[in-house]
């Protein structure tokens, strides 16, 4: 991240300084001037909620039409490779610092991490992090709907690909962010109760891959949290070598402290000459100059080091502030992994009463069936033998 944000703004940063004939105007690190002391792991905002970096995870398929080592999901593999390649020249103002293809999970997907660049500005630093000003300089517009453009764009460039590759993709339905109108709900209802009712074994794949997704979007987060938490740890632990370090210096300035103490306390016997001075050897007045100027200098490193144990206090306490929180999140994802399956269980147990049900109603009418079809016979059976008696009396029919 350091390097990435050298890259991006170091020389805007160094022509900003350049300019400035107040040294409390000039930004010494950049990051720090926006994100203070956060991780530079994971992702900070900014008291002008702009982001230090944004990610997108871009997938093809799902685990049934292009899992990982099948013809497609090969073919899926390297359409997101060329993709990967061509995000920068596509988005000049979004710098790549980090492309990873994942291909050790069910089906092939692409993670790219990238920092907004916005040139142009007349005042302050010429380039700086904006991701609004990012995508206006790439032809979205200033609209609060201009990420949602970009998305859409990047959706058509990759569907496109998939086309070129001989990859068909379906059409994309309306999923969470759109609205229906009632009409719209009504018909879709209906339809998929059509559907289900046409093949019950459809229900059973959506909500496996409902779970799936859920589970595999928790266990990602809880991954996150859990590398997370493990770069905490280390910070804090070379946060309290430091601390133990600085505590030896204290120490060590503390015995100078009282050494010059004694020094001040000294006293000797009057000169004869003037009562208002003392006479003691040469040796002895340059050893106790050189005492009270290292004293003095000690007095400041005193107070520095102090200082620097406060500010190292306030970060430990700030990092086992951060561990507590990602602890209690990842305890929240559990939580959530856990009613996800207990819902997916409910689930299951609902659709197997309702194809018990189905079952019994089948058996149902199979047996009214029946039933018909033997009154049905009875029926002829009785009138067959009422055309023979008449026949036999001679009557007409």
């Amino acid at each position: 991240m350091e390097a990435a944000y050298q890259n991006c703004f170091g020389q805007a940063l160094e022509n900003y300084n350049a300019k400035q004939k107040r040294a409390d105007r000039k930004i010494e690190n950049y990051y720090s001037h926006l994100f203070g002391n956060a991780s530079k792991d994971t992702v900070a905002t900014s008291s002008n909620k702009e982001k230090s970096f944004y990610e997108i995870a871009v997938g093809i398929g799902d685990k049934n039409t292009c899992a990982v080592g099948s013809a497609d999901g090969e073919i899926a593999a390297r359409i997101l490779d060329e993709y990967a390649k061509s995000f920068s020249e596509r988005n000049p103002n979004f710098y790549v610092f980090n492309s990873v293809l994942h291909l050790d999970e069910k089906t092939p997907h692409l993670h790219i991490d990238y920092i907004p660049i916005a040139d142009g500005y007349k005042n302050g630093m010429e380039i700086r992090n904006s991701i609004s000003v990012a995508l206006e300089k790439m032809g979205f517009g200033k609209s609060k709907n201009s990420i949602n453009e970009w998305r859409i764009q990047e959706r058509k460039i990759l569907r496109e690909l998939c086309e070129r590759h001989g990859l068909e993709i379906a059409e994309e339905a309306k999923g969470r962010g759109k609205t229906f109108t009632p009409d719209e709900y009504k018909k879709i209802r209906d339809e998929a109760k059509e559907e289900i009712k046409a093949e019950p074994e459809i229900l059973d794949e959506i909500k496996d891959e409902l779970r799936e997704h859920i589970e595999n979007d928790l266990l990602v987060e809880k991954k996150h949290l859990a590398d997370e938490i493990t770069a905490k740890k280390q910070a804090l632990k070379i946060l309290q070598a430091e601390k133990a370090i600085l505590h030896n210096d204290l120490e060590a300035v503390e015995g100078k402290r009282k050494v010059l103490e004694a020094v001040k306390a000294y006293t000797a016997a009057p000169s004869k000459l003037n009562k208002d001075n003392v006479v003691i050897p040469l040796a002895q007045y340059n050893d106790l100059k050189k005492t009270a100027i290292e004293g003095a200098k000690n007095s400041r490193q005193l107070k520095e080091l102090r200082d620097r144990k406060k500010q190292l206090d306030s970060r430990e306490q700030g990092l086992n502030d951060r561990e507590g929180k990602i602890a209690e999140r990842e305890h929240n994802i559990d939580d959530k992994l856990k009613t996800a399956k207990g819902e997916t269980q409910r689930y299951r147990q609902l659709y197997s009463q309702e194809k018990q049900s189905t079952t019994d109603l089948t058996s149902q009418l199979t047996h009214q069936k029946r039933e018909a079809k033997r009154w049905e016979d009875n029926y002829n059976n009785l009138h067959r033998q009422y055309v023979q008696l008449k026949r036999s009396k001679g009557l007409e029919l």
